[in-house]
């Protein structure tokens, strides 16, 4: 825990935690970073899981490069707000839940851009994505899901 201390007792912590504009401008930004990815991402499973048909598969891997966009934004003001407060966040249980469902679902993000990129052309012959892709836009919607609620939940228990 001493290194974590040490974190929050940085000119960069402080500024954050005691200032006028750190925390609003970090929290704002954690915000609109995480409406773009899970934004992004539902969009895109809901359209793998066979809704928003005249979208084209091939068109989706372009979109997400806009999600990666959220994500940056998430980790460096995640980073932020972990610094202000880090022995806080280290040992709360919602924190850690969010974080592992988080990282879940980046790696999910970045398996099924792989398989966008490979493989749309051929989904979109077929006119179906095959199981493996149902099982990734449904397992991407429960980890974004529960990153979501446990970050919320984060301030109150």
């Amino acid at each position: 825990m001493g290194f974590l201390s040490w974190l929050e007792s940085t000119a960069y912590s402080q500024w954050i935690v005691s200032g006028l504009t750190g925390w609003p401008l970090m929290l704002s930004t954690h915000a609109v970073g995480l409406a773009i990815i899970v934004g992004v991402m539902f969009a895109l499973n809901l359209r793998l899981l066979g809704l928003f048909k005249p979208i084209p598969y091939t068109s989706l891997h372009g979109l997400m490069a806009i999600g990666w966009i959220g994500i940056a934004m998430n980790v460096f003001s995640g980073l932020s707000l972990f610094v202000a407060q880090a022995v806080f966040y280290i040992t709360s249980v919602a924190f850690l839940v969010k974080i592992t469902f988080v990282i879940l679902g980046i790696g999910n993000l970045y398996h099924v851009q792989k398989i966008l990129k490979r493989d749309a052309a051929s989904w979109e012959a077929a006119g179906a994505v095959p199981r493996k892709g149902l099982v990734l836009a449904g397992s991407s919607i429960v980890f974004w899901t529960i990153a979501v609620v446990a970050g919320r939940l984060i301030a109150y228990l």
